[in-house]
């Protein structure tokens, strides 16, 4: 899949689920009923006990049905490690510039994290794909306004605490995607792997967000 591609498709599908805290089974259980909504984006985060095995699973599993990538990836030896395990895509919470150019090196796609638009511009120059504005939940809606009026063709990702309330006027601003940790959905869905809710809160999040199905297929 083509750079422009991946960023049609991420723009296309909206959301990126991002699993922080869920062992390898669990990444799996939760995939096989998010997917159904219509959610293709997993990233499972470097900072969770078993990431590298739950990238592994997901890949053998679930195959081109969704597209897995990692979280949190501090190293350029993480992005090593993530594309022995079948990872897609980089995410990271800084801008780190041998990660990003490791990142392209290996032929993955390039996710880092930024805030100001100095970072901004500096992690498309070495290479990055698409941009996480991080955290957006201190700012809100109008910060991505705002960096829209200079940075008109940079794809964003917004994430950090995105709340069902703030996801339509996420994208009105002008943002691309959204970073959603899986506990927003409902912490008490997921402890108690309440399925039907899960979908149901996973759905009024990709309705604020204007997903609509028949999406792109890789």
């Amino acid at each position: 899949m083509s750079m422009d591609y991946f960023v049609e498709d991420v723009k296309k599908h909206r959301v990126v689920m991002i699993y922080r805290g869920l062992g390898p089974e669990e990444c799996l259980a939760f995939t096989e009923v998010l997917k159904e909504t219509g959610i293709r984006y997993f990233e499972v985060t470097l900072n969770t006990p078993g990431a590298m095995e739950s990238i592994k699973l997901m890949k053998d599993r679930f195959g081109s049905e969704v597209s897995v990538g990692a979280g949190t990836v501090l190293t350029a030896e993480q992005v090593k490690e993530v594309a022995d395990a079948g990872g897609a895509y980089i995410i990271s919470p800084n801008m780190n510039e041998d990660v990003i150019k490791t990142t392209k090196q290996l032929g993955l796609y390039s996710i880092p994290g930024a805030f100001t638009p100095t970072e901004i511009v500096r992690a498309c120059e070495v290479g990055a794909d698409m941009v996480k504005v991080f955290p957006i939940n201190v700012v809100g809606a109008e910060y991505i306004r705002q960096l829209r009026g200079p940075l008109e063709d940079i794809p964003f990702m917004a994430t950090g605490g995105v709340k069902l309330d703030m996801v339509e006027g996420l994208f009105k601003a002008g943002t691309d995607a959204i970073g959603l940790g899986v506990h927003l959905l409902g912490k008490e869905w997921v402890e108690t792997k309440n399925w039907d809710e899960l979908q149901a809160s996973a759905k009024r999040f990709l309705r604020a967000a204007g997903y609509t199905e028949g999406g792109l297929a890789l």
